[in-house]
């Protein structure tokens, strides 16, 4: 099924058409997908079967109905057996530690002694309701959806299907993986975020120096903690512009903008638009919807 108004959502700033979250990759036999370290990756075997090889695995066979987490520091071939289908799930470290009633980090502490070194504990079997879930969210992919947004939704979604349909072992054998020095130097960047208003305080409330944050931030995220404050700082502006009644000289004093011209900059490199005309793109695309 086509979405409606598809050159709506093309403009908008969430859509990624390069990087979209949620990917749909379909294999020839013999076929390779490749992942690259840098990211945590969640391997959904939709259709068919392929050979898996990682860091810790070598030409571990998985077929459809099956999903298999990789973690950031890992990189790793699928290779097709038959003609298959993957769906593959990036997750960056704000999604996993998203929900404050799925405390993964405590989940983790809680049955760490109980880890066995087993291929097997790392594999995911489908049950009904995640089957349902991937089909669907097969669907989506398909048919050409790329909002990051919607996509953050629908890993929440996978998040709490994951605690309410299995049981705590299997979800800590799963996401095991991903409990290391940098998930929890993540979740405590998260957790402080919005206490600081400078790098310096940030690094200081994580007693890191400047350089050893700096090295911290482009090892975990991928980028310069200027960079990634200022990814995150787009988001929220791009939300208050586009769902609040508020005058830009507003939205610019509570973001620390010390001119309108320099508000109007940073939309500019961030929206490729003005506040004014990312505003207007929005009324237009509101209007649209009700014609």
């Amino acid at each position: 099924m086509n979405p409606c108004h598809a050159n709506e959502h093309i403009i908008c700033f969430q859509y990624n058409e390069k990087e979209p979250t949620i990917q749909f990759v379909a294999l020839s036999e013999e076929k390779n997908f490749e992942i690259l370290s840098g990211a945590n990756h969640i391997v959904f075997i939709h259709s068919g079967s392929v050979n898996v090889s990682c860091q810790e695995l070598s030409d571990k066979k998985m077929k459809s109905g099956e999903s298999i987490l990789i973690p950031i520091q890992n990189a790793a071939t699928f290779t097709a057996l038959r003609k298959t289908t993957l769906l593959v799930m990036k997750l960056d470290f704000e999604t996993i530690t998203a929900c404050d009633a799925f405390p993964l980090k405590l989940l983790l502490k809680r049955y760490e002694k109980t880890h066995r070194e087993d291929d097997n504990v790392r594999i995911l079997k489908y049950n009904r309701n995640l089957k349902t879930f991937c089909n669907t969210l097969a669907d989506y992919v398909n048919d050409g959806i790329k909002c990051s947004y919607f996509y953050d939704l629908k890993i929440r979604e996978f998040l709490y299907l994951i605690r309410v349909y299995y049981d705590k072992s299997t979800v800590f054998h799963f996401f095991k993986p991903v409990y290391n020095a940098d998930f929890i130097f993540s979740n405590n960047v998260y957790q402080n975020i919005d206490k600081v208003k400078t790098i310096k305080e940030l690094a200081s409330t994580l007693d890191y120096s400047m350089s050893g944050l700096e090295k911290r931030f482009n090892k975990v995220f991928n980028l310069s903690p200027h960079q990634w404050l200022q990814q995150q700082k787009a988001k929220k502006i791009y939300h208050e512009i586009n769902c609040s009644k508020r005058t830009f000289s507003e939205i610019a004093f509570d973001f620390g903008f010390s001119s309108p011209a320099h508000f109007n900059d940073f939309c500019r490199i961030y929206f490729n638009n003005t506040p004014g005309g990312v505003r207007k793109e929005s009324e237009k695309l509101s209007m649209a919807l009700f014609k």
